[in-house]
């Protein structure tokens, strides 16, 4: 059946398969960016070469002779699937690691947490906890207000000397 179809332009074949997916002629015009009176000039000729009467005919026949006969460039579905890999053995324990930490941990406190700058360095994104986060917030607000308000007296403290 592939054989028998006729030759079509690459404008009338954008316009079938269009007409196929149910667009009107102002809308596939729209689409490819061209007259309505192109699409409709396309669709016509097309009509002429395969013989039908609709457009909706013609493009059915463009379709299915189009689905028969694979194009020249398109890829065919796998038929091989590789399998998933291996994933990563688990880590052997470091026989060198100590049971308890060298250097003594002092505790943290809330107002030592509060001043510390910055986030903690090392690790993911993510990794503090909530009470982490919140402090970091309220830590980058007060440094911002600080930094707002030194740079406010500096610009008054500009304009005395120069006023």
């Amino acid at each position: 059946m592939a054989e028998t179809l006729p030759a079509l332009s690459e404008g009338e074949k954008q316009c079938l398969r269009l007409v196929a997916q149910g667009f009107n002629s102002k809308e596939i015009a729209r689409q490819l960016h061209v007259s309505e009176h192109t699409v409709d000039q396309r669709v016509r000729t097309s009509l002429r070469k395969y013989g039908v009467p609709s457009r909706k005919e013609a493009a059915r026949l463009f379709v299915s002779g189009e689905q028969l006969s694979p194009q020249i460039g398109t890829y065919q579905p796998l038929i091989y699937q590789p399998e998933a890999l291996a994933s990563d053995p688990p880590a052997a324990p470091s026989p060198v690691q100590p049971d308890k930490p060298d250097t003594p941990q002092q505790p943290t406190t809330v107002l030592r947490r509060i001043l510390a700058f910055g986030p903690p360095l090392g690790g993911s994104t993510n990794e503090l906890s909530i009470d982490g986060r919140i402090l970091a917030m309220i830590r980058a607000a007060i440094l911002t207000g600080v930094g707002v308000v030194a740079l406010l007296l500096l610009i008054r403290g500009a304009f005395t000397v120069l006023g």
